[in-house]
């Protein structure tokens, strides 16, 4: 991984300091975004009665259902966590057309269904963050971003009854650029934090993503990544993959805990809330007369999910995202490779 020896060094360095600095929050006097928004609390129904209800409501409020899948719990957790990842075309071409490169890794939206002490919730990634990041502009996407969200929690708490809740969680940001940690990891403008895992000259790219999609049907071995969903975007010559895996997510949940939640601290299993910070987006784009296959650098996306874990807990892991880019290169490579 980049930069690992210095991270190391910088670790030991301010660790004392580090200790007293507890959680990265957003200390500045200025309304920010979360990363997720809570949408419904003590969600009335069972688990399973309010997962199908939110299925069904998706489907007819005319989003396509990608993936459904539950995430990995942490040990000793028996709390549920289910995450959909829902498609809507109008919304994910105005992504595109804002920014072909980068669009891609905001396409889509994600409803984590969790439980926890306290019954039983739904709550989204916050398109406002992840839009501000990915598309690079603070300002300008800000109405059609808010129409979007807002239709997305009709659908829920149209299907779904419970405490309606705007409560904003995980990192809060005054701005979508997300700068370096300690001066040196991972940090900068988000098209700079992509990585091309591969490059096929005059490739075509449905037959491109087909060995993709090969690769990451395979199980890896140290977090369980696999194919979860397949979003094929003919129109703008690109595929989006969606791949995850345990231990992966529950070694995330387990890390971040409560993250800046001082009223979760308590919870068995604070971090499923961030269920649907998962699956990890793999492109597979046209670009020139090339065919790329890209990921968000390792360390960064853990950084745009994660980041109110606090810094010591990312220096502790900080060996973490270099080992699941690693996993990813490997179901990837043998493929392509291959004729």
């Amino acid at each position: 991984m980049r930069n690992t020896k210095a991270i190391l060094i910088i670790a030991c360095t301010f660790a004392l300091a580090l200790a007293g600095f507890g959680l990265a929050k957003d200390s500045g006097g200025e309304k920010g975004y979360g990363v997720y928004e809570m949408v419904l609390q003590s969600a009335q129904g069972t688990f399973d009665d309010i997962s199908a209800a939110l299925e069904t409501a998706a489907t007819e409020a005319g989003w396509r259902v990608l993936a459904k899948f539950d995430a990995g719990a942490p040990k000793d957790c028996d709390y549920r966590a289910r995450v959909f990842v829902l498609y809507d075309s109008a919304y994910a071409a105005q992504i595109m057309q804002a920014n072909h490169t980068t669009g891609p890794f905001a396409v889509v939206d994600r409803i984590n269904l969790f439980e926890d002490e306290n019954g039983i919730h739904v709550s989204v990634v916050n398109p406002h963050s992840i839009n501000r990041t990915v598309l690079m502009d603070d300002t300008a996407y800000e109405e059609m971003t808010g129409a979007h969200l807002q239709a997305l929690r009709q659908m829920i708490t149209g299907a779904v009854q419970g405490t309606e809740s705007h409560k904003q969680y995980g990192q809060m940001r005054k701005e979508g650029y997300i700068s370096k940690t300690m001066g040196v990891m991972a940090g900068g403008k988000f098209i700079d934090m992509l990585e091309e895992k591969a490059t096929v000259k005059n490739g075509d790219v449905m037959a491109v993503a087909a060995k993709v999609r090969q690769g990451l049907s395979q199980q890896s071995k140290k977090w369980g990544l696999h194919l979860v969903y397949e979003l094929p975007l003919p129109e703008f010559d690109t595929v989006l993959f969606g791949t995850t895996g345990t231990p992966l997510d529950s070694k995330s949940f387990s890390i971040v805990g409560a993250g800046s939640d001082e009223s979760r601290e308590d919870f068995t299993c604070p971090g499923i809330a961030d269920a649907a910070a998962y699956p990890l987006e793999v492109v597979v784009a046209k670009d020139g007369d090339a065919v790329k296959v890209r990921i968000v650098e390792a360390m960064f996306r853990m950084k745009i999910y994660f980041e109110d874990a606090g810094k010591w807990a990312f220096m502790k892991n900080v060996k973490m995202p270099g080992s699941i880019d690693k996993e990813i290169r490997k179901q990837i490579e043998p493929v392509l490779e291959s004729k």
